[in-house]
């Protein structure tokens, strides 16, 4: 007669008494352990399809769709969505310079968006002018361009030219479903040449983090 696992999991394990049968073991284990397991489908028709040729799910499965980057868990009489936190950054290996207009930094971050989900952005770095007192615009865009919607910012005004300042810029941003890309931008008021670089003590960086 077979037992279970000390865990008491439903997992049925064979006695020394039953017949040998190496099969029916291993698929005993295997089912049992993969049911309990997060399971991954290829999209909720897949996994619709996948159960049905076995049992019907049970409270407390989980499972992962690739189709959507989703996972969910049953609660007895459907699957709910389980809520992942997407976070992301990126760092400025160098710098970039302008004269006039707004230019682009080469920090970008893409990346899946939830409907109705509000993204927190934060954007930091040293910012140069070589005119004093200049104005320098610290911004961030959804979109790939300096025309992209504007979603965060900061201001600073510069006092030591030849080494910079530090400044942050932060913003919210609800995008909606899909997959959306984030660019940080600065803009030099002035007539001097700007940038925006890294310090040791101050390293560029732009974080995007799912509230």
């Amino acid at each position: 007669m077979s037992t279970t696992d000390d865990y008491s999991q439903g997992v049925s394990i064979a006695t020394l008494t039953d017949p040998p049968d190496a099969e029916t073991l291993a698929k005993n284990i295997a089912n049992a352990t993969v049911a309990r397991s997060n399971m991954r489908f290829a999209s909720a028709s897949a996994r619709t399809a996948a159960l049905a040729g076995v049992a019907a799910p049970v409270e407390g499965m989980e499972s992962w769709l690739q189709d959507t980057n989703r996972k969910y868990i049953y609660d007895g009489s459907a699957w709910v969505e389980v809520p992942l936190k997407a976070k992301a950054h990126t760092t400025l290996t160098s710098s970039t310079g302008t004269t006039s207009g707004e230019i682009l930094t080469g920090m970008s971050i893409t990346m899946p968006t939830k409907a109705g989900t509000t993204y927190l952005l934060q954007a930091s770095g040293l910012l140069r002018s070589t005119l004093v007192n200049d104005r320098i615009d610290l911004l961030i865009r959804r979109g790939t361009t300096t025309s992209g919607t504007q979603v965060g910012g900061g201001v600073l005004f510069t006092k030591v030219v030849s080494t910079g300042e530090t400044a942050s810029a932060f913003g919210v941003d609800t995008p909606g479903a899909g997959t959306t890309t984030w660019v940080v931008t600065i803009n030099g008021v002035g007539s001097g040449t700007v940038d925006l670089t890294a310090s040791a003590a101050f390293p560029a960086v732009f974080t995007v983090d799912e509230q």
